[in-house]
């Protein structure tokens, strides 16, 4: 194919060979014609014909692959006149060659896919990448439900689980919590210092006083000799009933205050036995068929999918408000931290059981097999419908640029050849006719 013209710079290898055949030509035709009778000169001239033959020929049959050389117009240019045969092989080639099951199922089998999808999945970025993509994936499916049906599920589902609770479950998951968050003293300080702002008050004094004087009455209304003792001992300020009052109330206020301070002996004493007490009492028929009857109460009047209705409601709202301000990063921040972690969790126990159960290694190894091979094998008619339109939108002139410039090396070397092999055919047959004309 002929691609460059002058300047003799631009010229390939196998034009430049092409010229110095005609030249050598030349110069031994012009030897030739000045010494006819020498055999050295009509051997030159015999060999230079043959390998300017021999050249021709070749930069001939080169050319008619990709042009009509010289405007000749029979079986020339054979590459744009069967350009359709071509794309067709070219897609039969890439699908059935480089793109056939065999060598599909032969690159997979080198293939070790475990290995690395345990490794892509123990890196932080992968674990940071798809804990969000599960978060926006979370946040596009609440913001399409139905937000009535989904109310109506959820308080079905709620009420269900809370219908299922046994009481003694319930009064043994109450003492837990109270204990192990510590709300049992809380409430109990709490308490102790509401009763010493009321045990504080000045009627309060007053009162024991009262009950003092009214004890005191019983105890000598039907006694000559304790009324009498109990009239000598006041005149006498022996006994004070305010004084005693005030004692009384001093102690009742001290009491409360050991008892609001967290970790007294007297707080943990009177745990302990509220405790004891709550455990025999909730073991009693009685008060189980009390609480059930709450129970059972609570569930029927409870306004469960209202609530859970306002609750969807306003958390949508939320939600669509910053995404529409382009802050869905900073919503709702502790739903969203507890959340991550909720789904960093189960990543992380995923993986771990991913890499210890080889049952399971070996069931997604075998679909990860079966999803790439069944990709692959589905990529061939992608692949040849890319193939086919890339090629035919290409000119004559491209598609002959495109296989020219891959084979460009050989068929440079085939138009050289074609011009050594000339000279020495014709050096061999010039010898062979002068030995034939001996004999």
């Amino acid at each position: 194919m002929k691609r460059n013209s002058f300047p003799w710079s631009d010229w390939n290898d196998a034009d430049k060979t092409l010229l110095a055949a005609l030249v050598i030509f030349l110069g031994c035709l012009c030897v030739h014609l000045q010494y006819p009778a020498s055999i050295l000169a009509e051997g030159m001239l015999f060999c230079a014909e043959a390998a300017l033959v021999g050249g021709l020929a070749d930069w001939f049959a080169v050319t008619a692959l990709f042009e009509r050389p010289l405007g000749f117009p029979y079986h020339t240019a054979i590459l744009p006149s069967r350009r359709d045969a071509f794309i067709k092989a070219s897609v039969t080639m890439v699908q059935k060659e480089f793109f056939s099951r065999r060598k599909i199922f032969r690159h997979l089998e080198k293939l070790h896919i475990m290995p690395m999808l345990l490794e892509w999945l123990s890196k932080p970025e992968t674990e940071a990448r798809l804990t969000r993509r599960v978060l926006h994936y979370l946040r596009d499916y609440l913001l399409h439900q139905d937000r009535e049906a989904q109310a109506r599920i959820i308080a079905e589902r709620f009420k269900a689980a809370l219908a299922e609770i046994r009481t003694e479950d319930i009064c043994s998951a109450f003492g837990r919590y109270m204990s192990s968050s510590g709300r049992d003293r809380e409430l109990l300080a709490r308490l102790a210092y509401a009763l010493r702002q009321q045990a504080e008050a000045p009627s309060v004094r007053q009162a024991i006083e009262a009950h003092l004087e009214e004890y005191e009455k019983e105890c000598t209304q039907d006694d000559f000799w304790s009324q009498l003792a109990a009239g000598f001992l006041e005149a006498t300020s022996l006994v004070d009933l305010e004084e005693a009052a005030a004692l009384m109330q001093k102690q009742m206020l001290a009491l409360l205050d050991e008892l609001a301070q967290q970790g007294s002996p007297l707080q943990e004493e009177l745990l302990a036995l509220f405790y004891q007490t709550s455990a025999e009492v909730s073991g009693e028929q009685e008060f189980q068929a009390l609480v059930q009857d709450l129970k059972v109460q609570m569930i029927e009047k409870l306004p469960a999918e209202k609530a859970v209705a306002c609750a969807l409601q306003y958390f949508r709202t939320q939600l669509t408000e910053r995404v529409a301000e382009g802050s869905e990063d900073e919503h709702l921040p502790v739903l969203r931290s507890q959340m991550e972690e909720l789904i960093r969790q189960e990543y992380r126990r995923m993986e771990e059981l991913l890499r210890t159960d080889s049952q399971m290694q070996a069931s997604v190894g075998r679909f990860l097999h079966d999803l790439i091979a069944r990709s692959a094998l589905h990529a061939q008619s992608l692949v040849g419908v890319i193939v086919a339109t890339v090629l035919s939108r290409l000119t004559d002139k491209q598609l002959n640029h495109l296989v020219y410039d891959k084979v460009e090396p050989d068929l440079l070397w085939i138009r050289m050849n074609g011009s050594i092999v000339g000279a020495g055919i014709g050096l061999i047959l010039f010898a062979l006719l002068h030995v034939i004309a001996l004999f």
